[in-house]
């Protein structure tokens, strides 16, 4: 189990941009849009939005670990 969730984050990120990489490919092999390539864009949706919560968790996290710290 993952404690950090800046590693989390970065972890989600990579995968959306995978699911992205391969939504694209599938994208030029089919000449358009079918119903695999939605998926796989809808996933890579997902993963960014999942890794943009954990990201912002972190950032909150140590802000308030700085600001306790000044105290």
């Amino acid at each position: 189990m993952i404690k950090s969730p800046r590693v989390a984050g970065y972890l989600y990120f990579f995968l959306g941009t995978l699911f992205l990489f391969f939504a694209i490919q599938s994208a030029r092999q089919s000449e358009g849009w079918d119903v695999f390539t939605i998926v796989l864009m809808i996933f890579a949706a997902i993963d960014y939005f999942i890794a943009f919560r954990h990201l912002g968790t972190a950032a909150r996290a140590r802000a308030k670990k700085n600001n306790k710290d000044i105290k």
